[in-house]
């Protein structure tokens, strides 16, 4: 072989060689930097993911950081929009997640107005049972089957009718709470709802049909949450529009007293009549606003939830009858007939106030307790769920910083 030859050839292995340990060197320096995108990509998963689970995520900071920035760059805008329960809820947001606590406590929330509206169904179906045969009496003797007369078919048939309707309110009520059919449980309870005052005579009683008339728009309001689809908005039109029935009724009573106070010429029965008269008044038009704006779905969530609580005050203070019994130390139930009065309620022809036992009046006083908290309930359902989408207003937020927050 020729020298020249040979020097050529080893130059020519030298190059390839130098040609292949560059090239390796490339790849490993890809690979090694591929492995280092992996590795940093990974601890960047893992870094998320452990700030998800302990709710510390630099996004949503950030995200919490930007609506700082755009509240300090739009004060004015932010001061019409901000009220004292928006500022509040804002600085409840910064400390705590709005959205966590809206997961959690939502359901649970459910859970308790569901129990509210079925609460005077349960009350029934419970004394209903413990009192079965004077119940059975008094339908027979006082509901609307008293035209046929006092005989053994009046008091059987009281009984069947009686009998239904525990089954209906007792087993609608458990299967509605445990959300257990509850096309069938709302359904049997509008039914019963609307056959009950009938059914006990009870047609002239406003304030009993004022009161039936919002829990049934409860019922139809959960109805249209829980079971219809195509005709849920109409659903829900009609339970809204019966939810106000009983402000309604109660503002005939105010609007009567305040005119119809008393003149006087003193100074000061002038001055109490005068604070009075502006007390009804106020309380008068508060009722009849509350009532259209329900009624329209304007502002109707925040107006149901004041109107609900409003009525839990009331019966509080009017149906008390925890307070109206104790025992004594023979351990026998004493009545307080003193404070217990007679609740308005429609009596047959030759039965008077004084014909009622002590047991009968806490009775009635129990029923109605329950009714007005199942009618708060049936409020609570529409400030939870909102008016629909048959509304003026149907996209109402009820409270908008935690609107931002779970968004």
């Amino acid at each position: 072989s020729h020298p020249s030859v040979l020097a050529s050839t080893e130059s020519i292995n030298k190059g390839s060689s130098q040609i292949l340990v560059s090239f390796g060197d490339n790849n490993s320096a890809k690979s090694m930097s591929s492995d280092t995108t992996a590795a940093e990509s990974d601890n960047k998963e893992n870094d998320m993911e452990m700030n998800v689970l302990y709710g510390n995520d630099d996004t949503l900071q950030g995200n919490k950081d930007d609506e700082k920035a755009a509240f300090l760059m739009s004060p004015n805008q932010n001061k019409q929009q901000e009220g004292p329960l928006q500022r509040l809820l804002l600085e409840l947001d910064q400390r705590c997640s709005v959205k966590r606590l809206m997961r959690v406590w939502r359901p649970r929330f459910e859970f308790v107005v569901r129990l509210m509206l079925v609460a005077t169904f349960l009350d029934d179906s419970l004394r209903t049972i413990i009192q079965f045969s004077d119940h059975t009496q008094q339908l027979a003797e006082q509901g609307c089957l008293n035209w046929l007369g006092s005989s053994k078919l009046v008091v059987f048939l009281a009984a069947i009718f009686l009998g239904i309707g525990l089954l209906v309110q007792s087993i609608g009520s458990i299967c509605l709470v445990a959300l257990f059919l509850p096309d069938v449980a709302t359904a049997a309870l509008i039914s019963w709802t609307i056959v009950q005052p009938v059914l006990y005579g009870q047609l002239s009683n406003l304030e009993l049909i004022a009161e039936s008339l919002s829990l049934l728009g409860g019922l139809l309001s959960l109805r249209a949450q829980l079971v219809c689809s195509g005709t849920g908005s109409h659903t829900q039109l009609i339970g809204r529009l019966l939810l106000p029935a009983m402000y309604l009724y109660h503002t005939g009573p105010f609007l009567y007293s305040a005119l119809t106070l008393d003149v006087t010429n003193g100074i000061f029965m002038y001055l109490s009549s005068l604070s009075e008269f502006v007390i009804y008044t106020l309380v008068f038009a508060g009722f009849l606003i509350g009532s259209a704006l329900v009624a329209l779905g304007l502002k109707s969530r925040i107006v149901a939830l004041f109107l609900a609580l409003a009525n839990i005050v009331y019966v509080f203070h009017q149906h008390p009858f925890f307070r109206f019994v104790w025992l004594d130390s023979d351990g026998k139930w004493e009545y307080d007939m003193d404070n217990m009065s007679m609740p308005q309620v429609t009596l047959q022809q030759g039965i008077s106030a004084f014909d009622f036992t002590p047991e009968q009046l806490y009775d009635l006083h129990k029923y109605y307790f329950f009714l007005g908290l199942s009618t708060s309930g049936a409020l609570f359902l529409l400030a939870l769920y909102g008016p629909g989408e048959i509304a003026v207003q149907k996209d109402e937020v009820l409270l908008p910083v935690v609107a931002r927050a779970q968004d």
